[in-house]
């Protein structure tokens, strides 16, 4: 019955007598290349390992090929297990057996596996010997129902704890949009992640039969990059609370929309990286999967090009920020207020309240005409008054009006023009150019309209009245008699002007 010409038959002898039935340690031995008396108990720790580590290895699909060559290094090597080279069988002698450097590497990962005292905890539940009851010995059901009730009390502690301390931080940083029931989904997945990995520690230790072993270990090593990944997608939104709560306390408005940038990628970050992770637990080859997406990520790219280049002219508009959020700009035909920055496009909302979407490669190379970044908003009008407005009450005017500028709040009275600068065919007229300092459109149109307003009540409180296209139609008579001073007269007149405005200087 012991056998071992070929892989097949050296695994096949080593589990019969490893079992309780057979027991047979000496037997056992001989399936190794034992160095020295300190690896007398490799047997056993092999036999640990495959239990606690929960290797597959399947006799039926083990080669009987007394001359098996590996195909790598075209040696007489057998792997057990593609997910564990270090354990192997090699050819000596014409047997197969484990060699001196796969009995090192199994006991080296037993030592790593039951490290922090689970060498202790295993020679208690070492029982290769007990009586069986369903495949598990009586050791084994009180360790796991131990577990299970210590599992369920940690699991509540550790929720009060983290709920607790969970509570003082947000309170700390004063995020206030954070409900219970937003709490509890951060806190579920993070504790039982905790529970996971205890589980990760206790599992090798309970030593349960290797059929078993293999799937609760793997479902193990899957569990714990997804509870991470769940923790981690749910933990991104209370950065983004905080992030936003930055956000708000500055008078940059291009930060508020670059907080749910971040949060996506992030969130898109997660998720791939769990996932490649998930798989690579399960034992799942991702190189291959990674050269088909570089692969098709070529092919997306090229086909993608407009939605890339989109994507480009978002950072550097995030770069540059030639706009922000509220600002009103005129680019390409386009003039209204920036609602929302995206990564793809930038959406417009016109003064007839249409929404504009602008792809931000375009706008990327555009110019820009930002209104909002102005420090003075410029108003010029022209005031036209009538022709028989006295010059006298021209210039009271125009000083009322400069008074009216140097005593609102939102002008700026170090720059303004206001001027009587033209005769019009139907108007005196007067340049008024002044410059409002104020942050947003709505606030310019309000302190237009109390300028103008301001500028009426003067007219009616002075009598000076605004002139309007008219038309006065004159018919001369035969009889009338219309003198006009010759040029000595003219000349005499001018002189008597002169002198009366060189007195009235003085």
């Amino acid at each position: 019955m012991f056998d071992l010409s070929t892989p097949y038959q050296t695994i096949k002898s080593f589990n019969f007598y490893s079992q309780s039935a057979h027991f047979n340690p000496s037997l056992i031995k001989k399936c190794a290349e034992l160095a020295s008396n300190d690896s007398t108990d490799f047997p056993k720790k092999l036999i640990q390992l495959i239990k606690g580590e929960g290797i597959s290895i399947k006799l039926e699909e083990i080669s009987n090929d007394p001359n098996y060559l590996d195909s790598t290094t075209q040696l007489h090597v057998y792997k057990l297990n593609e997910n564990y080279p270090l354990l192997y069988l090699k050819k000596i002698n014409g047997l197969w057996i484990f060699p001196k450097e796969s009995v090192a590497n199994v006991l080296q990962l037993h030592e790593k596996l039951f490290a922090f005292g689970g060498d202790v905890l295993l020679e208690i539940m070492d029982s290769s010997h007990d009586n069986q009851y369903f495949g598990l010995t009586v050791n084994q059901y009180l360790a796991g129902l131990f577990f299970i009730f210590t599992a369920f009390v940690i699991h509540k502690l550790l929720s009060k704890f983290i709920e607790k301390t969970a509570q003082r931080i947000i309170k700390k940083l004063k995020v206030k949009k954070i409900s219970a029931e937003e709490m509890t989904s951060l806190i579920k997945p993070f504790s039982f992640l905790i529970i996971i990995l205890l589980l990760s520690f206790v599992f090798p230790i309970l030593q349960l039969p290797a059929s078993f072993s293999f799937y609760l270990a793997t479902s193990i090593r899957a569990a714990i990059p997804l509870l991470f990944t769940i923790t981690s997608f749910r933990l991104i939104k209370f950065i983004g609370l905080y992030l936003e709560m930055k956000a708000a306390q500055t008078k940059n408005t291009m930060d508020d929309q670059l907080v749910p940038i971040i949060r996506k990628s992030l969130r898109v970050f997660v998720v791939t990286f769990g996932t490649l992770a998930i798989l690579q637990s399960l034992n799942i080859s991702i190189l291959p999967l990674l050269t088909g997406l570089s692969i098709g990520g070529l092919a997306f790219a090229l086909a993608a090009q407009d939605t890339i280049k989109n994507f480009f002219g978002s950072v550097m508009i995030f770069i540059d920020k030639p706009f922000q959020i509220g600002h009103w700009i005129t680019t390409d035909g386009v003039d209204g207020t920036v609602e929302e920055v995206g990564l793809r496009s930038t959406r417009i909302r016109t003064f007839s309240n249409s929404l504009v979407t602008v792809p931000n490669g375009k706008l990327a190379d555009a110019t820009i005409n930002n209104h909002g970044l102005r420090v003075y908003r410029r108003f010029y009008t022209t005031l036209s008054i009538n022709y028989d407005t006295p010059p006298a009450l021209i210039e009271v005017f125009i000083d009322g009006l400069k008074e009216i500028v140097n005593q609102h709040p939102d002008t700026n009275p170090d720059y303004n023009n206001i001027f009587f600068n033209d005769m019009g065919a139907h108007s005196l007229n007067i340049m008024f150019y002044i410059f409002f300092e104020v942050p947003d459109w709505s606030s310019e149109l309000k302190a237009k309209h109390e300028v103008l307003l301001e500028i009426l009540k003067l007219g009616n409180a002075l009598k000076v009245n605004f002139a309007f296209p008219t038309q006065t139609l004159h018919i001369p008579t035969p009889s009338a008699d219309v003198k006009y001073p010759d040029d000595l007269q003219a000349k005499e007149n001018l002189t008597q002007f002169l002198a009366l405005k060189k007195n009235k200087d003085q």
